[in-house]
């Protein structure tokens, strides 16, 4: 097979409210095609997705290419902060460097860790629902409420200094118009390299204690505790890993699942009975909601050589998008996948966190904020219901709620 002359509706901007009906016809009718929009392959079976994001032959070291893409014809040196980060971080390297890199940031994710993290979110989600005026009677949830979880947790349990979020947060908002989105550049190169210098100076002084101070136990305080202790990688790859940390922590990822939850739950109100009545729905709860409004609706990876995906040929060095929200709905794997159902046996199968080594790292603390927030939401206000339409920002790659009017009850 080759590649599609029909245009790829993949990146068009009206799809995000609903890409579902899309999906499910482009999965018929060509479930790997050519998306000029993105410049790359778009893969939309489970199968094919759950392949590729094992196959080594597809590999996550791409962000040479991305710079190429967005940045034609403006190289950076390999001693350049860009390539310096984007080789010493898990999320864009493979094979033995991934994984001294996910070894030496254990200290902060061990099972007491998680743990401890899990007894501090409750607490966060517990006061940022309450905080919420008894005489309330609308809100927007998103301001409200998704948008301000993450930052929470982001203090409390991952250890960012409460002082220093007027710094990090903006740098990590103009970095994603990069990190995401169409190849179309929003952020000049100069002001990408001099925001990424940023964070790398901050997150030295915070390891070394020159600046802030993070929170006892938290993720950031344990890294730095662990540093006289790792044989395999070096103090400048502990800082580009808490780089990486930083855009994480504040991407749309985590507000857009607490959001796009909400929603969930307020058009289905059988499921939040299901939700008091049943612990194992409570349990559940994150895989589900990841599953069937994926934020992040897909990932990339870049071809080392020539291969077939679905009996396409896709050649080397070309990208790959492989959409994990279409495969989290794809009936050949989740029965009545367009339903929102907390009893679902195999919601845990989704593909929203990745598969294989390059699995998330902190899917685990995603899925506890997830979990306490609903708990405490859904405990006060057990008869949230939409009211008014929501809105969607426009990026699919990283689909979210702009705002979402509800009535609580």
């Amino acid at each position: 097979m080759t590649a599609t002359t029909t245009p790829s509706p993949l990146a068009d901007a009206a799809i995000v409210p609903d890409p579902y009906p899309v999906y499910a016809e482009l999965r018929r009718r060509e479930p790997v095609h050519w998306c000029e929009g993105l410049g790359a392959w778009a893969v939309l079976r489970y199968a094919d997705c759950s392949a590729a994001l094992k196959d080594p032959r597809l590999k996550a070291e791409r962000m040479a290419e991305v710079l190429e893409a967005k940045f034609p014809g403006q190289p950076l040196p390999p001693e350049n902060i860009y390539h310096r980060f984007t080789k010493n971080t898990m999320m864009y390297t493979d094979a033995a460097r991934h994984e001294a890199l996910r070894r030496s940031t254990h200290a902060g994710f061990t099972r007491a860790a998680h743990d401890h993290y899990s007894r501090v979110i409750e607490r966060v989600a517990a006061d940022l629902v309450s905080s919420v005026p008894k005489d309330a009677k609308e809100i927007d949830a998103v301001s409200a409420l998704a948008a301000r979880m993450p930052v929470r947790s982001a203090v409390q349990a991952f250890g960012v200094p409460e002082e220093d979020l007027d710094f990090v947060i903006p740098c990590v908002d103009t970095l994603m118009t990069y990190w995401s989105g169409p190849q179309d550049q929003p952020v000049e190169l100069g002001c990408l390299l001099d925001l990424l210098t940023g964070l790398h100076v901050y997150a030295s002084e915070l390891v070394e204690g020159k600046r802030g101070k993070a929170l006892p136990e938290t993720v950031i305080a344990r890294l730095a505790a662990a540093q006289d202790g790792l044989t395999e990688t070096t103090p400048a790859q502990t800082v580009h890993q808490l780089v990486l940390l930083f855009i994480a922590l504040f991407a749309p990822t985590t507000p857009g699942s607490i959001s796009s939850g909400m929603l969930a739950f307020a058009r289905n109100p059988h499921q939040i009975e299901r939700f008091l009545a049943s612990p194992s729905c409570v349990d559940n709860t994150a895989n589900e909601v990841v599953r069937y409004n994926a934020s992040n609706q897909f990932t990339w990876r870049v071809a080392t050589t020539d291969l077939d995906v679905a009996g396409v040929r896709i050649g080397k060095g070309q990208a790959v998008a492989l959409f994990l929200g279409a495969a989290n709905r794809d009936p050949e794997v989740f029965e009545r996948p367009g339903v929102f159902d907390l009893d679902r046996p195999d919601s845990g199968r989704h593909l929203s966190y990745g598969l294989g080594i390059h699995s998330c790292l902190g899917r685990q603390i995603a899925n506890l904020q997830i979990k306490w927030f609903f708990t405490a939401l859904l405990t006060r206000f057990p008869g949230i219901r939409p009211v008014g339409e929501p809105v969607w920002n426009t990026n699919l790659e990283f689909r979210s709620l702009r705002s979402l009017p509800l009535r609580l009850s």
